[in-house]
């Protein structure tokens, strides 16, 4: 079974094609490290992000904010501590709710980070911090800081786009099952639907997927292929959405 600094490194190399940019980075890796917080020996990170989530949306409150973002976590919290370990979350339909949840918490929390401060690069530190301390490794945290931190104030600003996020954050779980193919006895990719075990063959199709992306996004570079706006535009000509995603 792949190590949690193998999954760290391989989701960095299957996000880096799409987004290099750091904070989009540092999500694939928390991306990657959340499907793992189903296993008993990570309950300590689920108490850890009960209790941000409880402190967030108390302080959330008491400022007449929404505590939507802290409520999202503690639900989170709970969703991984019932799940059983390599069961629904190791899967397909799991990591992309998990990912969605993520994503909504993100989106909230960079909201409300946002009014609060006017440097977008503090509120893409801030909301990567929080995001590490409640889900990564200890031993990875205190470097996984260091490097997100000079990362996004010395590279060029990152634009904040929904799907983004929503991408990076699904893209570093999968990361994660498909390294997991390789080992053990294989993964439920699409429990609870099946409960049929994939194992190195269908790693081996997803990365071939992977790949013919990858060389597509090269060929075709002007593409905004991620873009909410692509999609409607061939859904409904002139449709657009006002880049509030």
């Amino acid at each position: 079974m792949s190590n949690y600094r193998t999954h760290i490194l391989f989701s960095l190399l299957m996000i880096f094609p799409f987004f290099p940019d750091v904070y989009y980075l540092s999500l694939a890796v928390v991306g990657a490290s959340v499907v793992d917080l189903d296993t008993s020996f990570r309950y300590r990170n689920l108490v850890i992000m009960a209790l941000v989530g409880g402190i967030l949306a108390l302080v959330l409150q008491f400022f007449k904010i929404t505590p939507f973002p802290g409520i999202l976590l503690i639900s989170i919290a709970l969703f991984f501590f019932v799940a059983q370990h390599r069961g629904f979350v190791h899967s397909i339909p799991g990591t992309a709710i998990s990912a969605a949840c993520l994503a909504l918490f993100v989106f909230s929390f960079q909201h409300i980070m946002s009014i609060l401060t006017p440097d977008p690069r503090v509120s893409f530190l801030l909301t990567s911090l929080v995001l590490g301390i409640i889900v990564l490794n200890r031993g990875l945290l205190i470097i996984y800081s260091l490097l997100v931190t000079v990362g996004i104030f010395l590279t060029p600003l990152t634009n904040f786009n929904f799907i983004y996020v929503a991408t990076a954050l699904f893209v570093g779980s999968l990361s994660h099952l498909i390294l997991d193919l390789f080992s053990g006895n294989g993964v439920k990719l699409f429990d609870p639907l099946s409960k049929h075990r994939f194992g190195k063959m269908t790693g081996l199709f997803i990365l071939l997927l992977w790949l013919v992306v990858v060389v597509s996004l090269h060929l075709y570079p002007g593409e905004n292929y991620l873009s909410l706006n692509y999609f409607l535009h061939y859904l409904s000509p002139g449709l657009k959405l006002n880049n509030i995603i």
